[in-house]
Formats: C-alpha cells, sequence, structure tokens
C-alpha cells in the first residue's frame, strides 16, 4: 500500500472517528441530527432543526472537546516521533522518559502558587518549562551513560518520571484542598469541561509546532543517520537536537497543560506508521498526527460512553491500550 493512500486512509478513519464521538455518548444523536445541527450552526436552511437542548449539547460541550480530543492527539504523536529521532530509539516518548511528568510538575506547580488563576497562559508556560528540563536531564543522563541502549533509555526515562512525580505528590500535599481535589482529575488525564477556548489555546500552540516540525523534515531525516554522517553532511547535530526537544517540550507542555496525563499516544502512533509509510519525516509526521487524532478522539469517546454517571480518565484508557503494546514491541524487540 502506497503512503499516499495510506494517509488517505487515515484521514477518512480520523473523520469516522469525529463523526462517531459527535453521536455517541450518555446522550446519543442521529447522523440526521448531527447534519442538521451543522446546518443551523452555518446558517443553512433546508434541514431539521434540532431542539435547543440538542444543540447545545452538540454544539457547545461535545464539538469543541472532540476536536480539541483530536488536536492533542496528533501533538502528542508529533512529540514521540521527534524524541524517537532526537533519541534515535523507536521506543522514546513523552510518557517513557520523564517529559509528561515534568510538564505536570510545572503546571502543578502554577496551580499551587495560583499562577494559573492570576496570570493568563502560566499553566502552559509553566508545563513547557517542566517538560524542556526533564527533556534536558534525560538527554545528558542518557548521553553520559557507556551504553545508550534501549534498556538504559528506558531506565533513566522512568527514574527521571519517578522523582519528577515524588516533587509533584509532595506539592500536592502542600496544597489547600480545594486545589488538590482541582488538579488530581487533570493530572488522571481528562477533557471534562474542556471547550472553544481550550481549544483555541491549544490550537494556536500545537499546530505552528507540527508545521515547524513537519518543516524540518530534512534535518530529522539526516539525524537518522546518525551522529557522525549527518554531522558529515553539514548538520549542526548538538543545536538541531536540543532545537527538537525544546519542540517536542512545547508541544509536551500544550498537551499536558490542557489535558493532563495523557500516556503512550506518543509511542503508539509513530512507531506503528513508520512500518506503513517508512520513516521519512515528510510522510511520518503527518501519517502520526492522523493516528494519534484517532487514538485520542476514540479513547474520550470510551472514557465518556463507558459510565453514565462519570467520565473516565482519558489517561488510563490509553494507559490500557498502550501497556499492551509496550509489551509486544519489548517481546518482538527481544526475539
Amino acid at each position: 500500500m502506497t503512503p499516499r493512500r495510506v494517509l488517505g486512509l487515515l484521514g477518512a478513519a480520523l473523520a469516522a472517528s469525529l463523526v462517531a464521538a459527535l453521536c455517541l455518548g450518555a446522550v446519543r444523536f442521529g447522523p440526521g441530527d448531527l447534519i442538521g445541527a451543522l446546518a443551523q450552526a452555518l446558517g443553512i436552511p433546508g434541514f431539521p432543526v434540532p431542539g435547543e437542548a440538542e444543540s447545545i449539547i452538540l454544539g457547545e460541550i461535545r464539538l469543541p472537546r472532540v476536536l480539541l480530543a483530536a488536536v492533542l492527539g496528533g501533538g502528542l504523536a508529533v512529540t514521540g516521533a521527534l524524541l524517537q529521532t532526537v533519541f534515535q530509539n523507536p521506543m522514546a516518548d513523552a510518557s517513557l522518559l520523564g517529559v509528561g511528568s515534568g510538564a505536570a510538575l510545572g503546571a502543578v506547580i502554577a496551580v499551587k502558587f495560583g499562577w494559573s488563576f492570576d496570570i493568563f497562559m502560566a499553566l502552559p508556560f509553566a508545563a513547557f518549562l517542566g517538560a524542556l528540563g526533564a527533556a534536558i536531564v534525560v538527554y545528558f543522563v542518557a548521553s553520559g551513560l557507556r551504553s545508550a541502549t534501549l534498556t538504559s533509555l528506558i531506565l533513566t526515562g522512568l527514574a527521571v518520571s519517578a522523582f519528577l512525580s515524588g516533587l509533584t505528590s509532595i506539592v500536592l500535599i502542600a496544597s489547600e484542598e480545594f486545589r488538590v481535589r482541582t488538579v488530581f482529575f487533570w493530572l488522571a488525564g481528562g477533557l471534562e469541561g474542556r471547550g472553544f477556548i481550550h481549544l483555541g489555546i491549544a490550537s494556536a500552540l500545537i499546530f505552528p509546532a507540527c508545521a515547524l516540525a513537519l518543516g524540518l523534515h530534512r534535518p530529522l531525516d539526516l539525524m537518522l543517520l546518525g551522529e557522525t554522517e549527518a554531522g558529515a553532511l553539514g548538520l549542526r547535530v548538538a543545536r538541531m537536537r536540543l532545537a527538537l526537544l525544546a519542540l517536542a517540550a512545547l508541544l509536551s507542555g500544550a498537551t499536558t497543560s490542557i489535558a493532563g496525563s495523557v500516556p503512550f499516544v506518543g509511542l503508539m502512533a509513530p512507531h506503528a506508521m513508520r512500518g506503513l509509510v517508512g520513516s521519512r519525516h515528510a510522510r511520518l509526521l503527518p501519517a502520526a498526527f492522523l493516528t494519534g487524532a484517532t487514538l485520542v478522539v476514540l479513547a474520550d469517546l470510551a472514557a465518556r460512553a463507558i459510565s453514565d454517571r462519570y467520565d473516565l480518565p482519558l489517561g488510563a484508557i490509553t494507559s490500557l491500550l498502550g501497556a499492551p503494546y509496550l509489551i509486544h514491541i519489548l517481546r518482538r524487540t527481544d526475539a
């Protein structure tokens, strides 16, 4: 199957998942209700107009949440693809390398001191600084090891992640009860209560970062050749690695500040697509974005459709999918 056909199928799968996520949930809608609501929003006459309650659920609650899930999923997938290139390892992911934990710590500190309530964009900015700091620590620690194997990389990331998670717990315990309740579900990952303002912030951060990553597809391809070969071809490898880490930290900080911890998407999406479209980033990044978007849309649908009484944590759903996938990859690697 050609890469162009794969991208077409991925686009169709994302469109189908968006329609399913809009129609299904605690309140179910038919395709006619969805078409009528969209026609009403666009001012197109001739379609059956849904009731006021249905219009509010579809247009003001469900639509921004579903679109936000797609944007965040795409950003997580691109983050994973960038980290896998930086660390020269297809197993690299923000959840395995401490980047997500760093972003979570930065965001929780912003909530603890009230910056997120008093300063505009303080939460994503603090999450970005935390993600960048974690990425730099893991990068230099892993680079200083004598053997940069898969096991050492994962163990380094897990160690940094555990340390940052411990700091996050300390900050939470030292926080007021209402702040703990505010961030608890956010740390587990979820999109409950997210609206168009969150969609706007996420789009303003994630789409430019993904476009910049796609524009760097040639340097990314050179980095796949190895540090020596890439340097011989004129690429400043150290500077490019730091730039890519900053870009991955921006994406991770943006997603974590809005949705909390959503693990394994950055591992599964690019790793699965690399076998279908190849390792060239001009194809891999769009394919990973579409796959990650579809995964998170469907995971969020499961999170709110499994129970009629409450939303399940989005991070728990992606963990249930990602953990078996990681075990499968490790078994194949050992084989």
